[in-house]
């Protein structure tokens, strides 16, 4: 009867290193990498239409050297990109060129940089980005296939 009861812990404790194992690799964010390139899909919920002759809307974020970039539609942007853990995010230093374009091209791009500079969390899958203000979602993105 000892055995049987030593038998069943040992059972217990292995099954249960296994179940929190599994679970922490089923719940892992997946890691940033920094040749994936992300085009706007939506903002504030509502999908983006680019304009003809208007660069796609980007972002490349580069967690090793702690950076971010692309294209607002018109200009280039670049600035610093921390990760905070959990899903929490710090973007600082924005900063852009500062070509002339079209006035609708500037506004899209106006309105992309505002809510940019709003984010501080992010939920990243395997085909999709979102940066989030807290909960809300505030600017979607789908993974450019290159």
């Amino acid at each position: 009867m000892k055995r049987f009861f030593i038998f069943l812990t040992i059972i217990a404790f292995m099954s249960a290193g296994c179940k929190t194992h599994k679970d922490s690799i089923v719940n892992a964010m997946p890691a940033f990498n920094s040749e994936d390139v992300w085009q706007l899909a939506t903002m504030q919920g509502k999908e983006v239409a680019f304009l003809e002759g208007q660069k796609k809307i980007s972002i490349q974020i580069n967690t090793e050297a702690g950076t971010f970039s692309g294209s607002s539609g018109c200009n280039r942007y670049f600035g610093s990109f921390k990760d905070l853990g959990d899903g929490k995010m710090l973007l600082a230093d924005i900063n852009g060129t500062k070509m002339a374009c079209p006035e609708a091209f500037h506004k899209m791009e106006n309105s992309y940089m505002q809510l940019l500079r709003r984010c501080d969390a992010y939920r990243l899958n395997e085909y999709s980005l979102d940066l989030m203000q807290g909960d809300k979602v505030l600017l979607s993105f789908d993974k450019v296939k290159q």
